[in-house]
């Protein structure tokens, strides 16, 4: 009998700290960083913002 009433105690306070957590509001969006880049180099930053498209103004190449 002792051990279920651990149990669910256990159980209270864990539901608990998810709620007061859902609570917080989410951090705001930062359009000027990148997700994962402490985990990228230099290249590679350069390598994902180039997608290999490009297009023509008055005989101008632009990439994207």
């Amino acid at each position: 009998m002792e051990n279920g009433f651990w149990v669910v105690k256990k159980l209270l306070d864990i539901f608990k700290k998810v709620d007061e957590q859902q609570k917080k509001p989410p951090p705001k969006f930062d359009h000027k960083t990148r997700k994962d880049s402490e985990h990228m180099t230099d290249i590679e930053k350069m390598d994902k913002g180039f997608n290999g498209k490009t297009y023509t103004i008055n005989g101008i190449e632009y990439d994207f």
